[in-house]
């Protein structure tokens, strides 16, 4: 169970990178490449990933929004896991013009986090509606 649980997770991460190479917002611009990619996964409480992906799109992808427009991030996307009782639910894949990920723009991101309100989904925060399982950052090869 353990050994195919990992072996998902790598399988994961490698159909992350392709996708995320050919992002929506890239398209939309001319945006920088991202010179580092961090990886969220999270599970979903209670099975709710519905709910999960509505609250990081309402309130996650709209600080990073701004992130990008400010040449922070270079672009963002959610993916969902298809398997049958996955390790996590929920995929979130930011892109950053630099090596350091979050940490070279956490002064900046942080600005952005306290001018934002958050938006419950069903009178619930992230807290109730899943939790970070891990974190990864890659850089292209």
């Amino acid at each position: 169970m353990v050994e195919s649980s990992k072996r998902d997770l790598g399988l994961g991460f490698m159909a992350t990178l392709a996708l995320a190479t050919s992002s929506p917002v890239q398209a939309k611009a001319a945006l920088p490449s991202a010179a580092s990619f961090e990886l969220t996964f999270l599970k979903a409480t209670d099975g709710d990933t519905a709910s999960l992906c509505r609250f990081i799109t309402q309130n996650w992808f709209e600080m990073d929004k701004i992130a990008v427009e400010r040449g922070l991030m270079t672009e963002y996307r959610l993916l969902r896991s298809t398997g049958a009782d996955p390790d996590w639910d929920v995929l979130v894949i930011v892109g950053y013009p630099n090596v350091d990920g979050y940490s070279g723009i956490t002064k900046e991101f942080e600005a952005i986090r306290a001018a934002h309100t958050t938006v419950p989904v069903n009178g619930k925060t992230l807290r109730q509606l899943g939790t970070i399982v891990s974190t990864r950052r890659l850089v292209p090869g």
